[in-house]
């Protein structure tokens, strides 16, 4: 995989994959759970010695999500998941992070092994982002720094943090302004731990249900770089790891009655989780 995003893939072509027809690699969106699958990307394979290649490049942009990789021959032949191999992503942690004037939707795409041992393609598209780079947690708070991607700060320059669920409240810090897009910013915890009581109704939308007294609630966090300017959700993109939340584990701190981690998300994104 190049730094700009090309992606060559070399498979060991199937059992009866002498039958006629030609061979294509089918990428597939998976669609959310109990839905059809409806977005696809084709790919010719063609021969590479004893083994089938194909060339994914940076374009077309792949749609947010997880895409599924398969190998089909011929346009009755029933489709395979493709396993993984060697993936060589030494590209990736070198690439050049664009700059806050950048334009057009920030897209960036990562091959990764699937927890049942297949083959898949995490896909991100942003209209602008803001990639988080070194955490410090101190005893009472964290210190973020990072970049925007697509956004430069101006007048009014804020970092959020929005307890998850609907109606949810909202705590404003003050953003720092580093220059060339680089901000940084602190939490500290005692916000989040205010309020416990309205705090606990909370919903859980990785699965846990709603929180009651005691069960743990979350925040998410946003840069909104000017006064009125859309809010950019805080995420780490731009390295090699295709799931940051069991890799990037950081400390738990204790706020009054609770404890509170920072932890990324399934899709890479900052959060804390506030429990106790």
């Amino acid at each position: 995989m190049t730094a700009e995003g090309a992606l060559t893939l070399r498979l060991r072509p199937p059992a009866g994959a002498g039958t006629p027809g030609e061979p294509r690699l089918l990428l597939v969106l998976r669609p959310k759970k109990g839905e059809p699958e409806t977005v696809t990307h084709t790919l010719a394979l063609e021969r590479d010695g004893a083994h089938w290649r194909a060339e994914l490049g940076p374009e077309p942009v792949l749609d947010e999500g997880r895409w599924d990789v398969y190998a089909r021959v011929g346009a009755e032949g029933a489709r395979q998941r493709v396993l993984p191999g060697v993936r060589d992503l030494r590209a990736l942690p070198e690439r050049e992070l664009p700059g806050p004037g950048a334009r057009g939707p920030l897209a960036l795409r990562l091959p990764y092994d699937t927890k049942d041992g297949y083959l898949a393609i995490r896909a991100w598209v942003r209209p602008a982002h803001a990639e988080a780079g070194r955490i410090e947690v101190a005893e009472d708070s964290m210190t973020v720094t990072g970049r925007l991607v697509g956004a430069e700060p101006g007048p009014g320059a804020a970092a959020l943090l929005k307890r998850r669920g609907k109606g949810g409240p909202l705590r404003q810090l003050a953003l720092r302004d580093e220059g060339a897009g680089a901000f940084s910013f602190t939490a500290d915890y005692g916000l989040l731990v205010e309020d416990s009581a309205e705090e606990a109704d909370a919903a859980d939308p990785e699965g846990q249900g709603p929180a009651a007294g005691g069960e743990p609630v979350f925040w998410d966090v946003f840069v909104r770089p000017a006064e009125g300017a859309t809010r950019i959700r805080v995420g780490r993109l731009f390295d090699d790891v295709a799931d940051k939340k069991p890799v990037f584990v950081f400390p738990e701190r204790t706020a009054g009655p609770r404890t509170v981690r920072p932890y990324y998300t399934v899709d890479n994104d900052l959060s804390l989780r506030v429990a106790g």
